[in-house]
């Protein structure tokens, strides 16, 4: 039994909910010390004194050491360990300096971290602090909002983010967590009224488990742990380079990274006190053994009763609201698989009962089981619901007492995937040759899926087409089978899994533009996959320089041969759903305009000129619109280009090597070009100016 939390003062659902695998008897209130001859509550006036703002310091300042001390004075009550476990610290050092990102500039209030150099990866709880009241859409709501995201984008393996706000004075408390359907936000806590309830608050974030705080105990991921972080962060941000089974011994002995030990932070000093104590937890790592650092491997994971290493992060999703993919290569007993790890979202058309939930949670291990055995489809190893406790897999509706009509339909659940065989990402193809022979063998995929299983993959796009590595050669891979369905009579279907917007057809975009809440239904066929590889393969000609991943940074707009500025393809296709109405527009245009097929060649990449005329006569195809021989049509005229494409390309990084000068030396003429014009004009001037 926790001090302070029974009937009367009770601390809700939700934290009695994630808190409830941590148990600790607390001290009162007015017996945790500051110093040895001072309190930190004082029991007449019923303040903590060091929360309360001080004249001429930042409050960003002194509530961290509040916080820290109070967390101090909670871990000498604790019983003596035999070690000392350091616990994360409280810093509200990026109040004026943001933490560090490329993209988005935030500076959270007060952050909590095992580290001293903060990042949005090492960040474990973020709070902000506000004298005014709490609203949702104003600044702390707002704020936290944000950096919730960003906390989720750099930790994608956590089950939900735990934020706090300290509103009206810094002393109403509420906890906010983040998970991938949304957000929910406790009732207040008066800080200094109800101390029960905010002492066991703290002491759960700062001393429990990490699944407590929304890490999964299921995996071990440590991107900090060298030479770990320079691998994670060679995953995760570059994906890697696929090559012709050569050595990555070069990148591996030059990724090894040092870390700084903790400074003498004066918020820390105690940590190295003799008098320090380890509080009554489990260590804050997984229970999943450690993995060796000469080994690459990046973490470990639990799949029923095996357990993986991780090698390498092969796709990582963004965002904070949705399916929060994550899928990596790894290894059992020698063995390597692909791990599939994702929140499903469990209901379609609004409230549904349990079986249901369940037929649609498992809808891609049956579309799995259906297509077992067809060359190019993924075999499933073994599948896992995560469960919280026995019999009760993790589902984000467990956060949630009650269920609002504006969430209905959001609910999702964990499960992981294990999936043979091991493949690569469509962009990392090595010729051109491979690149065309890969959506021919996709296209064959579709077609084996609707004549003889009935089945509609319903979302053909870059990330799902893959490549496999077989003995002579390689074949198509399409994967993500989640919101494959059977075929209807009147091929209607939900939205939810309706294409990838940079690839779906005009009338898929137009009727996801115009749906209504109420009606969650759209026309969807065979051969609207079909159409998808059409965009998949101009997209790979536009936005990649060459074979292996070689992305192309392209700019704002391009200039065409007559001077004339168009945006890229690529950039009018792409979008949100709240988009869909203007990439249909956009789309249909590129389609019917008699200047679509010129944008089209003048896009491509040097590399891809012998693929031109193909894409030409596609584009042609996709124009003239969906016939009876339309499958026919596009076997055809990839067979066509298949016959005519070299064998022997040579090694796809010595192309990009070749490229990447050729560009280099582009740059310089330019640039050359660029000075003797300039001085070309500053003597014409020196000429045209009058004789002082």
């Amino acid at each position: 039994m926790n001090p302070g939390i029974n009937s009367v003062n009770d601390i809700g659902h939700l934290l009695s909910f994630i808190f409830k695998s941590f148990k600790v008897h607390l001290p009162a209130s007015d017996t945790l010390r500051h110093t040895d001859t001072s309190l930190l509550y004082d029991s007449t006036t019923k303040v903590w004194p060091l929360a309360l703002p001080v004249h001429g310091q930042s409050i960003e300042r002194t509530f961290p050491l509040f916080l820290n001390s109070l967390n101090k004075a909670l871990a000498k009550s604790f019983s003596s360990g035999t070690g000392c476990t350091l616990p994360p610290l409280w810093y509200g050092l990026h109040t004026t300096k943001p933490v560090g990102d490329d993209v988005i500039q935030r500076k959270p209030d007060l952050c909590s971290s095992n580290e001293v150099e903060l990042e949005w990866s090492n960040i474990l709880v973020v709070a902000e602090l506000t004298s005014s009241h709490y609203s949702p859409v104003e600044h702390a709501g707002k704020m936290l909002d944000t950096k919730a995201w960003l906390i989720f984008r750099e930790q994608l393996w956590r089950r939900f983010m735990l934020c706090l706000s300290f509103c009206k004075e810094y002393r109403e408390l509420r906890v906010h967590i983040y998970d991938h359907s949304g957000g929910i936000v406790t009732r207040p806590v008066d800080i200094h009224q109800e101390t029960d309830k905010f002492r066991y608050i703290m002491v759960c974030i700062i001393y429990s488990t990490r699944d407590c705080i929304g890490f999964d105990s299921t995996m071990f991921i440590n991107p900090t742990q060298s030479p770990s972080a320079a691998l994670w962060d060679w995953n995760v941000k570059n994906l890697s380079r696929r090559k012709k089974k050569v050595s990555n011994d070069k990148n591996c002995s030059e990724s090894h990274v040092q870390h700084e030990p903790h400074s003498m932070d004066p918020y820390i000093e105690y940590l190295t006190s003799p008098s320090s104590t380890s509080p009554p937890h489990a260590d804050n790592e997984s229970p999943l053994p450690s993995s060796s650092s000469s080994d690459n491997v990046i973490g470990k994971m639990k799949v029923n009763e095996h357990k993986y290493d991780l090698l390498k992060v092969l796709f990582s999703g963004q965002g904070l609201v949705g399916r929060g993919t994550m899928c990596y290569l790894a290894r059992r007993d020698g063995e390597e698989y692909i791990i599939k790890d994702h929140w499903v979202k469990n209901s379609r058309n609004g409230e549904v009962d349990a079986q249901e939930r369940m037929d649609i949670v498992m809808n891609e291990v049956d579309m799995l089981e259906a297509m077992k055995g067809v060359p190019g489809v993924p075999k499933l190893v073994e599948f896992w619901l995560i469960e919280v406790m026995p019999n009760q897999p993790d589902d984000t509706q467990l956060y949630r007492q009650k269920i609002h009509n504006s969430t209905m339909g959001m609910y999702r659940t964990h499960v992981h995937l294990v999936l043979k065989p091991k493949a690569c990402r469509l962009q990392e193809f090595r010729s051109r040759k491979e690149l065309v022979r890969t959506l021919h063998d996709i296209a064959l995929i579709l077609w084996c899926a609707y004549e003889e299983h009935c089945i509609l993959h319903r979302d053909c796009s870059l990330n799902n087409v893959m490549i496999e590595d077989i003995e002579g050669g390689s074949r198509g891979v399409l994967i993500d089978w989640e919101f494959a369905m059977r075929i209807m009579k009147d091929n209607m279907y939900p939205t939810g899994g309706t294409g990838t917007i940079p690839f779906m057809l005009v009338h898929a975009l137009t009727e996801m533009g115009q749906i209504q809440y109420t009606q969650r239904r759209v026309e969807h066929t065979f051969l609207d996959d079909l159409e998808s590889l059409f965009y998949i393969f101009a997209w790979v000609c536009i936005m990649f320089k060459g074979p292996a991943s070689a992305a192309r940074r392209l700019d704002d707009t391009v200039r065409r041969p007559d001077g004339k500025v168009t945006p890229w393809l690529p950039h009018e296709w792409n979008g949100s759903p709240l988009d869909a109405h203007a990439c249909a527009y956009k789309k249909f245009f590129f389609v019917q305009h008699p200047m679509g097929k010129a944008r089209l060649r003048e896009q491509f990449t040097s590399y891809f000129q012998d693929l031109i005329p193909l894409a030409e006569e596609w584009y042609e195809l996709v124009k003239q619109g969906q016939t009876s021989t339309y499958f026919n049509d596009i076997i055809a005229l990839l067979n066509k280009y298949l016959d005519t494409l070299a064998n022997d390309e040579r090694d796809p990084h010595f192309v990009l090597d070749r490229i990447d000068l050729h560009e280099l030396m582009k740059g310089l003429n330019d640039k050359l070009k660029h000075i003797t014009e300039e001085e070309e004009d500053a003597k014409g001037q020196t000429r045209a100016s009058p004789d002082e």
